[in-house]
């Protein structure tokens, strides 16, 4: 069983989460350079490395013993069965480190398996999303819900997957299906951010290849809380603390019709 939250974790998660993003505005648009990670396209920023340093940091003082699970760090124990924070500090680092503005910090706070906090701050335009396991997702501090659009004919779909870790002859045959029911595409650059416009109603369906448990654990319990459905790529029930994920996530009937329409025929 989890432990009970006290409330002294929503409060830090909410202000950490800002004070982060009002760090990355620093960086914003005066990046100069990168280093690669893994490969080609897998990039970090100075602007990573520091807002992942200020979340250890204000965790380490805040919530001491509780573990950290971070892109550029990897997993930082605390006290075994602590709360395991989940971060992405720069979600979207591609489109941050371009001067694009769609990226946002993503955090989220899992005990027991079980996902019971998360947030997705948008910086450049000041919204935080935002959960907690029981009690709905927000929109700063208004209540949201998926979309209700009953099927793929107009719905708005992201796709997306990483070539270095997928197949990606096969995600363009699922492209080519989704296609084949809507003509409705978006690929941003920014799981969390896609993820909570599933949770507003922004976007109707996702479709994520080879993704890892920081860029989604926050964005999942917002579409859950929001009244959707984020599976597995069988429509099944996964570890948010598993390496490399592939979900999908939509309202009822999009997931539905994304599972029945697209993924069993492709």
């Amino acid at each position: 069983m989890e432990p009970p939250l006290t409330g002294r974790e929503a409060a830090f998660l909410h202000d950490v989460c800002r004070e982060a993003g009002a760090l990355t505005l620093r960086y914003f648009g005066r990046v100069s350079g990168w280093t690669e990670k893994s490969g080609r396209g897998d990039i970090v920023t100075e602007a990573d490395h520091a807002v992942e340093e200020l979340v250890a940091r204000r965790l380490a003082e805040e919530l001491p013993g509780h573990s950290l699970l971070t892109e550029e760090r990897g997993f930082v124990p605390g006290h075994q069965d602590a709360p395991i924070w989940v971060l992405d500090p720069v979600d979207g680092t591609r489109n941050f480190a371009l001067g694009v503005p769609v990226y946002c910090v993503s955090l989220a706070c899992v005990a027991g398996g079980k996902i019971l906090l998360g947030a997705v701050y948008d910086p450049v335009h000041d919204i935080l999303y935002h959960a907690e396991s029981g009690k709905g997702a927000f929109q700063n501090e208004v209540p949201v819900r998926v979309s209700e659009t009953p099927d793929l004919h107009d719905a708005l779909i992201s796709v997306s997957w990483s070539p270095r870790r997928r197949d990606v002859e096969e995600y363009v045959r699922i492209v080519a299906r989704v296609a084949a029911h809507t003509s409705y595409f978006r690929r941003i650059g920014s799981a969390a951010l896609v993820l909570s416009y599933v949770a507003t109603g922004r976007f109707d369906g996702y479709i994520q290849a080879g993704i890892s448990p920081w860029d989604i654990a926050a964005g999942t319990l917002l579409v859950r809380e929001a009244g959707g459905v984020v599976t597995d790529i069988q429509g099944c029930p996964f570890d948010i603390l598993t390496p490399s994920l592939d979900i999908v996530a939509g309202n009822p009937a999009v997931h539905r019709c994304l599972m029945e329409d697209v993924l069993r025929k492709s």
